[in-house]
């Protein structure tokens, strides 16, 4: 995969899929989930923590990611197929790399490692700030509103319309397509789809949101986990708080150089078998 990536003239070298590994199987691999429309770059520096404690580590493109056209629009095209086989993908190869198998994702790569609980038998998956729906919309307005947006002509929607194009960080888009919104939202849909069925494979599941959110509703991860509980798993859930002003994004230390400090140890706590709060 990297390999492939990186024969690729369209993508930024920051978005090829990477891979820290000590040469033999470690006791931990942790797979890293990027956000939505950023990059492997974003967890680049937690990945070197992880390795440098021993783990065997691997940060794979979310599919249509990284190109270096950062005003493209091919997100509008991405689907629900392509994001279970990256994820499914990224389980198959971390299975080699090591003992016992952790998935740490923000925004999009949160529901992916939501999906990886459900699906699989992971033995840790850590979810940041899981985009199943845009904050202050309850999920039944929301997936009726989003059936809508998908219905009608793709928009361009930017993070930070004041600065547009020149948002940070470099290697990721500046905005989005909103059937891509709304793609990412249907992935979160075939999660809850699967909760009333039985009980999560994943042995153990966090989910780690930010008291001061600003894009994702935190009440719908955490009637996921209600659903997921009330069906007999024992999964945990924790909540940072003195971050700062309201964030998204308290992974990529680019536009937030205090996660260093604030949030990753604590993600490597949770990991490492250290504390959960």
């Amino acid at each position: 995969m990297i390999a492939h990536d990186a024969a690729d003239a369209t993508l930024e070298r920051d978005a090829w899929p990477r891979l820290y590994e000590h040469g033999a199987p470690a006791a931990n691999v942790v797979i890293l989930f990027h956000g939505f429309t950023n990059c492997p770059q974003q967890f680049d520096l937690l990945a070197q923590r992880f390795y440098s404690r021993g783990c065997n580590v691997y940060i794979p493109r979310i599919p249509r990611h990284g190109l270096k056209d950062r005003l493209t629009t091919t997100l509008a095209d991405l689907t629900i197929p392509e994001l279970g086989r990256c994820v499914l993908d990224a389980y198959r190869y971390a299975r080699g790399l090591g003992r016992r198998v952790s998935s740490v994702g923000l925004s999009l790569g949160g529901s992916m490692s939501l999906w990886l609980a459900q699906a699989m038998p992971i033995d840790l998956a850590v979810a940041v700030s899981p985009f199943l729906m845009p904050i202050h919309i309850p999920r039944g307005v929301g997936t009726v509103a989003m059936h809508a947006l998908y219905t009608i002509p793709s928009m361009y929607w930017w993070w930070d319309p004041r600065v547009k194009q020149n948002c940070l960080p470099v290697y990721a888009y500046p905005g989005f397509p909103t059937h891509a919104l709304a793609e990412v939202t249907f992935f979160g849909d075939t999660i809850f789809d699967y909760a009333p069925h039985g009980k999560p494979l994943g042995k153990d599941c966090i989910l780690v949101t930010n008291a001061n959110e600003s894009a994702v509703n935190n009440a719908v991860s955490r009637d996921l986990f209600a659903q997921w509980n009330a069906g007999g798993a024992t999964y945990s859930q924790v909540v940072l708080s003195g971050l700062g002003p309201p964030r998204h994004d308290i992974i990529d230390p680019t536009t937030f150089p205090q996660a260093e400090r604030l949030v990753y140890p604590r993600l490597e706590a949770m990991v490492l078998g250290g504390s959960r709060s």
